[in-house]
């Protein structure tokens, strides 16, 4: 094994995890919200080193399907993905919280997913490394609240985000999903709510 690799995995010994949360949702504080700050809470005091994102505070547009990203693995629009675009590939963890709109993902969350489609060039078309040799693995997790618990309210939600999981070359290692949660504050109603995404923290903090 070369030095440099051991010397890449001592750092990530050494390093505080990092995680990206994304709050998918228009309503702010609403009740996926309310799921990704108890995670985020438990992986701060983990001792992980936290950035929260708000995507419909965001200027993203789009996919326009021009395929030049499948030239260079860049995306020619100039817009916030440009911003996301280096955190989505370098942070250790990535919590998505974003909930069912019309039994799927809202919009903006969704933009945000169809414009990762350079990280797929890069690795399918120009055959490149998405990640550098030696980093410690990554990990993902899901967060979602539904206003109706109708028979696979989440599944199609959970398509998308096993392929942008599969893309960024993330291990889920947990998701909380909840119906019937239509009015802000609903999530209180699952006194078991709190308890899974304050779990779900504690396991992206941990050292890898």
């Amino acid at each position: 094994m070369g030095e440099g690799v051991d010397r890449d995995r001592a750092d990530n010994v050494m390093s505080p995890i990092t995680i990206l949360g994304l709050a998918g949702s228009a309503r702010r504080g609403g009740n996926t919200e309310t799921l990704l700050d108890w995670c985020l809470a438990a992986a701060a005091d983990g001792g992980a080193r936290v950035t929260k994102l708000s995507l419909c505070d965001l200027d993203l547009r789009g996919c326009r399907a021009c395929d030049a990203c499948l030239k260079d693995g860049h995306c020619i629009q100039q817009d916030d993905m440009q911003r996301l675009y280096p955190l989505l590939r370098s942070v250790d963890s990535i919590v998505l919280a974003a909930p069912v709109y019309a039994m799927g993902m809202p919009g903006v969350p969704k933009i945000m997913i169809d414009r990762c489609q350079p990280f797929w060039g890069l690795k399918y078309v120009l055959r490149q490394p998405l990640l550098e040799p030696g980093r410690r693995p990554r990990r993902g997790a899901f967060l979602s609240c539904a206003g109706t618990d109708l028979p696979q309210v989440f599944e199609g939600s959970r398509r998308t985000v096993r392929y942008l999981w599969h893309v960024l070359e993330v291990s889920p290692v947990g998701e909380a999903l909840y119906p019937l949660t239509d009015r802000k504050g609903d999530i209180l109603k699952y006194p078991e709510a709190r308890d899974l995404a304050l779990e779900i923290g504690r396991r992206l903090a941990e050292p890898r």
